[in-house]
């Protein structure tokens, strides 16, 4: 018992598990709120929790830009990928979370009439490279968990001449878990653009309260039981 509350502090204590642990929540709280009826006073009460919830994480992203520029220049300066497709797929997931936070502040500020902007635009802007974001990542921990299935084929010569570009287990498990994570809030972030792309503002809130928690769930999972590694 004194073991998991230390873990659960430890997740807490970081921003990752503590941004995870809210998204969880209005997730779960979206999800709950579609069991009402709309004009109910809990599925108000609960879409209210859910949009607070929202805002929370917005401004808590305020500084995130630093960190994924930090992440791009420490990919591009190490040695180069083997995989010129995981390579592609990478630099475009950077570039879309590049693109994706000043989109969000900008669409922030002008809700806060802090800019003269047409804050709705933004939001599709926001929206659209946060899609595209999730949607490299999925792709390319999809290819990654491909390329671990053809290597587990290859015989013992095979995998002794390709030692070093051998994909080992632990890689291809957060692969596995990156690429379900990601798939699943890529089908929310979808749901948050125009109707005329893909399901766009299609899905119920059970839909996306789902999809939210499956992938919120999945974070929290990976923190807890991989968070030492």
């Amino acid at each position: 018992m004194t073991d998991y509350v230390g873990q659960t502090v430890d997740v807490l204590d970081c921003y990752e598990g503590r941004d995870a642990a809210i998204t969880f929540t209005l997730y779960f709280c979206c999800l709950l709120s579609g069991f009402y009826p709309r004009k109910s006073k809990l599925h108000r009460s609960l879409q209210r929790i859910f949009k607070r919830l929202e805002d929370c994480r917005v401004v808590l992203r305020l500084y995130d830009d630093l960190t994924i520029l930090r992440d791009l220049f420490t990919y591009e300066l190490r040695p180069g990928e083997r995989n010129w497709i995981v390579r592609l797929l990478k630099c475009l997931h950077y570039l879309s979370w590049l693109c994706y936070y000043p989109s969000e502040h900008i669409g922030w500020l002008g809700e806060m009439k802090m800019l003269d902007v047409d804050a709705k635009l933004w939001d599709f802007y926001t929206n659209f490279f946060w899609s595209s974001a999730l949607l490299t990542s999925a792709l390319w921990n999809a290819y990654v968990v491909l390329q671990y299935m053809v290597q587990q084929s290859y015989s013992v010569e095979r995998k002794e001449e390709e030692k070093k570009s051998f994909i080992p287990w632990t890689a291809a498990r957060n692969a596995m878990l990156a690429t379900v994570r990601d798939g699943t809030e890529f089908m929310v972030a979808v749901n948050y653009l125009p109707r005329s792309y893909l399901w766009g503002s299609r899905l119920t809130y059970i839909q996306v309260g789902m999809f939210g928690t499956c992938s919120a769930f999945l974070r929290l999972f990976a923190l807890f039981k991989f968070h030492h590694e």
